[in-house]
């Protein structure tokens, strides 16, 4: 490819895509530096890559696939579903240096909620201990642990305007009979949670839906990636170099509340393959375009999936998804009003102080977070809609030292 986005880039390289490592492209998107990729290992006319501030094409929805093979899952079962409970969980990891990955919070029932999350399989029994003794100060019913699971991820910028990208990687994924174990989704990705033995054969799956291996029909060209890379460098010398000071530091964009948002949670669907395909097909169907999306680890061949629409469109979007739950088993629930708070920056993940900065702050405010989920960029959390603006006025309050 000619270029490719600072923020696909980033997304990717935390991904397992092996070419550039994340914290070079974070230091890349923070002081806006083009970076050029080229191929070492041969002598070649080709001009590389530009890795800057727009994407290769405006006509593909996803930019790049990519596979994170030692993946190890922990689930915390029957979480007690009240303020506080999260944070003192990734306190106990956090004072172990352990980097959480995909972070997969179910809306609770009765009370309880299942919270589960990835780490390197290097640093499973280090989490596990942490894990457990944070399950009993909180409550929790009981810890489970998978070291043999890998993570299959798509990107694109496109991703974030158009509809029907997750439903044609379930699809992708069913048709080749791998069973989707987790589901987390951000503005430019999506990731899946499936056995490592079918890591590979899901990682063609998704390739081949998406023509990754055919150049798009309208690129930019590469003098044009690398003129707006360029454009968008700082001219003003000392503020780099004051930026510079800082590089290390965690970045954070935006905190921002977006109150307009519907939670479609649908529990006790199959835990098999193609479920999450026919339903989001269903509902994309209907024009509805799905923000959020997280399936929880499921349990006796059943498991539970939330997504978020627009507030206009939840009970059609509602409607769409119980006509396969009809078919298939399971319940849905429209919860007409959430609020969703987002928190948007550079390194993310690899700060492990965000995820506690986040839940200290709401835990504080007395706020439930009913819905989590993650990404190399941004983390997101579903609460009660009239906890909204509440919640990001917490979170602005939290990360205020950190703030552009």
């Amino acid at each position: 490819m000619s270029n490719v986005s600072h923020d696909e880039m980033l997304e990717l390289a935390s991904l397992g895509a092996g070419v550039m490592h994340s914290r070079s492209i974070e230091f890349g998107k923070k002081f806006r530096v083009p970076i050029h990729v080229r191929n070492s290992g041969v002598f070649t006319d080709s001009p590389g890559t530009i890795i800057g501030p727009i994407a290769e094409s405006g006509d593909r929805v996803v930019s790049g696939c990519a596979l994170t093979k030692a993946e190890a899952r922990i689930t915390v079962i029957g979480v007690p579903d009240r303020p506080g409970v999260s944070l003192s969980i990734f306190e106990h990891l956090a004072q172990e240096n352990v980097t959480v990955d995909m972070i997969m919070q179910t809306a609770g029932q009765q009370g309880r909620a299942d919270l589960s999350f990835t780490v390197l399989e290097s640093d499973l029994q280090r989490a596990l201990t942490a894990v457990q003794q944070a399950a009993d100060r909180v409550g929790a019913e009981q810890v489970q642990q998978a070291a043999n699971v890998s993570k299959v991820s798509v990107v694109g910028l496109g991703m974030a305007t158009q509809a029907g990208v997750a439903d044609r990687m379930f699809r992708a994924l069913a048709e080749a009979q791998v069973n989707i174990e987790a589901i987390t989704t951000s503005a430019i990705k999506v990731s899946c949670l499936v056995g490592r033995e079918q890591g590979q054969e899901a990682l063609r799956a998704v390739h081949a839906e998406f023509e990754l291996g055919r150049p798009p029909q309208e690129r930019v060209s590469f003098a044009d990636s690398l003129a707006a890379a360029k454009q968008a460098q700082e001219t003003d010398a000392m503020a780099v170099i004051s930026r510079l000071q800082a590089m290390e530091d965690l970045t954070v964009h935006a905190v921002e509340l977006d109150d307009s948002q519907a939670l479609v949670s649908l529990t006790d669907v199959p835990d098999s393959p193609g479920v999450a395909a026919d339903i989001f097909e269903a509902v994309a169907a209907t024009g509805c375009l799905v923000d959020m999306i997280v399936q929880g680890i499921g349990a006796d061949g059943k498991t539970n999936m939330n997504f978020t629409v627009p507030q206009s469109r939840g009970q059609e979007a509602a409607t769409a998804a119980e006509t396969i739950v009809k078919r298939l088993g399971g319940a849905v629930v429209n919860h007409d009003s959430v609020a969703i708070l987002s928190v948007t920056g550079i390194g993310i993940r690899s700060h492990t102080g965000v995820g506690l900065r986040m839940f200290r702050g709401l835990s504080a405010a007395g706020i439930n977070i009913e819905l989590l989920s993650t990404s190399e960029v941004k983390v997101n959390a579903v609460v009660e809609g009239h906890q909204g603006q509440a919640g990001w006025q917490a979170l602005s309050e939290a990360f205020a030292d950190v703030l552009e």
